[in-house]
């Protein structure tokens, strides 16, 4: 079965057309499906449905269980301790939240109720999250146990929930639909595996019988919350409503979900053949939420997660340009400075390109400096009439040997050389090249390399603990995609000219960097961080180019709507990252796909739902 997510639907018809084990009664009060479970399981249930079904459980040899909200249980062929249990904490009025079996059978079992647990034979590990829940004050609402068996397990609590060893994708479904301010309320395994995770108002599900699914979305129609999902071993299911689905407050997550390309983001990912895509967003310069969707790696169990660092592309531009202003900012070098002196290299030039035409950093920073791309700028010899399309790197596959920044300056790499061939500040080409030199100049004024200067002077002080522009970082990584979602070879293309192309980092980071961007743009004075407000307004504020500020671009400038930008494109890899500093706003999302329409659908959907220009 594939991946998929419903939302109840307001409005939508009852369960009496419904078909199933649906008595008059019933459909007057808490409905119920089941399907291929004990027939004394089945007519239990049908008696006890209309008093509220809070616990629904099989055993793995096929004994089962059922507890209604007002303390009605019945259970056959659970353990007998649990069983005596049970019935204890029934009569001391305790309303029973949960029963769970661990697979491995026997004496092993675990109940929660409203004001504590009784547990027996369940790792420590699980019952001491157990315990760590209601200790703080939290009641657990339900325990899972993955079929494999082993100290796997979920446990669910009324404001949290905590996973070990569970599916990826899975936890990845849990971890989204919190997002909103949703609840977890059941998790549950078929005995073949797959799974549900079912919140207050929607669920996923994963290798579920195709039968209960069904019957789970004929609940969502009606209105009606899961409240119970169990599967017995035999392959049979069974579900329970005590209630309709509360009112609750819009949730942004889901509604950008679907509002992206007309469809949803699981059908543009599909149809982009994009495995995995990463998203943030920040309200009041904080992150609001942020979620992940699909693989890391086409056919691989790793999720995309907002914590999965991807490639950054040319968003790599928009931090370097930070870092360069620190440096300008630390060491007294003016913006407006030719930025030859600083290279330790001599910056060949084109004969028609003057000498005392001055490739500035400020140009560079804005792509005006006269150092277009590779090779756009033929004939060799040429200063117009030349195609100037192209400003990037193709980075080096899993067989090529990384050249030195030296030798990409000097043409040794599978570029060109890095030359004048234009006149500084007469025309605009968008320069990868460019922001090469400004990595020479990085390194050759902090004594550092860039990786080792970014990561101290700026990705640290920002709380950018997973962003990197070493070649190979050490944390969790996506792979790269072509168009047709095969995986690139190699994974991912290394890519020595960092400083426009190689940043790693995650979408939580990217997020960091923009609540900071905009509270030290908006601040009366300096803010902790690696900018000046000086500098930072300079960072934000249109330079020689129209419509950029240094190192990304800008619109809106002087109203309440201003925002900076920028996007990215490498080798299997797209993404994108928008600031609203008057707004306290932004987002970031990263995709491992070669599909930029993909990542502007989302942003379009993003900006929909908020109402952001």
């Amino acid at each position: 079965m594939h991946r998929r997510r419903f939302l109840a639907l307001a409005g939508a018809a009852g369960l009496g057309a419904a078909t199933g084990h649906v008595t008059p009664a019933q459909a007057a009060s808490f409905p119920y499906y089941d399907a291929g479970i004990p027939a004394e399981a089945h007519a239990k249930l049908g008696e006890l449905a209309p008093y509220g079904v809070t616990a629904l459980a099989f055993t793995p040899s096929g004994g089962w269980v059922v507890v209604t909200q007002d303390g009605r249980y019945f259970a056959r062929g659970i353990p007998d301790a649990c069983f005596t249990e049970l019935g204890a904490l029934a009569a001391a009025g305790r309303r029973i939240h949960c029963v769970a079996f661990p697979p491995e059978g026997g004496d092993r079992w675990v109940i929660t109720t409203d004001r504590g647990v009784t547990a027996r034979g369940v790792t420590a590990a699980c019952e001491q999250r157990i315990d760590a829940f209601y200790e703080a004050g939290q009641q657990v609402v339900d325990v899972a146990f993955p079929p494999a068996g082993g100290d796997r397990w979920v446990v669910t609590a009324s404001a949290g929930y905590h996973a070990k060893g569970v599916d990826d994708e899975c936890y990845q479904m849990m971890r989204n639909l919190t997002q909103g301010g949703r609840r977890i309320t059941r998790v549950a395994f078929p005995r073949a595996g797959g799974w549900t995770v079912v919140a207050q108002d929607e669920f996923h599900a994963r290798g579920v019988p195709d039968a209960c699914f069904d019957r789970m979305n004929t609940l969502a129609d009606g209105g009606w919350q899961v409240h119970n999902v169990a599967f017995a071993p035999s392959g049979g299911w069974a579900l329970a409503s005590r209630g309709k689905v509360p009112a609750l407050p819009a949730d942004k997550a889901r509604q950008v979900e679907n509002a992206v390309g007309g469809s949803t983001i699981w059908q543009r990912m599909s149809a982009y053949k994009t495995p995995g895509v990463a998203i943030a967003v920040v309200t009041g310069n904080k992150i609001a939420w942020s979620t992940g969707y699909g693989r890391l790696e086409a056919g691989g169990s790793g999720a995309a997660h907002p914590e999965s660092a991807f490639q950054a592309a040319s968003i790599s531009k928009a931090v370097t340009a930070i870092g360069v202003l620190r440096l300008l900012q630390t060491r007294k070098i003016a913006l407006g400075a030719d930025v030859r002196p600083y290279l330790g290299w001599t910056l060949p030039r084109r004969s028609c390109v003057t000498s005392t035409a001055a490739p500035t950093i400020d140009r560079l920073l804005t792509h005006r400096a006269g150092v277009i791309g590779r090779g756009s700028t033929t004939p060799a010899g040429a200063c117009t009439g030349f195609d100037a399309g192209g400003g990037g790197f193709p980075g080096y596959g899993p067989d090529a040997t990384v050249p030195t920044l030296l030798q990409v300056m000097n043409g040794a790499g599978n570029t060109q050389k890095i030359e004048l061939s234009t006149a500084p500040g007469a025309e605009y080409h968008y320069s990868g090249a460019g922001f090469v030199l400004l990595q020479r100049m990085v390194e050759q004024q902090s004594g550092m390399t860039l990786a080792q200067y970014m990561q101290q002077e700026v990705l640290a002080p920002l709380g950018m603990t997973t962003s990197s522009y070493a070649l190979a970082p050490a944390f969790e990584l996506a792979a790269g995609h072509t168009t047709t979602g095969t995986v690139i070879p190699g994974r991912r293309n290394r890519y020595p000219e960092s400083a426009a192309a190689g940043l790693y980092t995650n979408v939580l980071d990217l997020c960091r960097m923009v609540s900071w961007l905009n509270r030290a743009y908006t601040a009366s004075g300096d803010i902790t961080g690696p900018l000046s407000r000086t500098s930072v307004r300079t960072l934000l504020s249109q330079g020689p180019q129209p419509g950029m500020g240094r190192g990304l671009f800008i619109a809106g400038a002087g109203t309440d709507r201003f925002s900076y930008n920028h996007d990215g494109s490498n080798y299997g890899f797209k993404s994108l990252f928008t600031g609203y500093p008057r707004l306290g706003a932004g987002f970031a999302i990263l995709a491992n796909g070669s599909s930029t329409s993909l990542v502007t659908e989302i942003a379009a959907a993003v900006k929909k739902v908020y109402g952001w220009p």
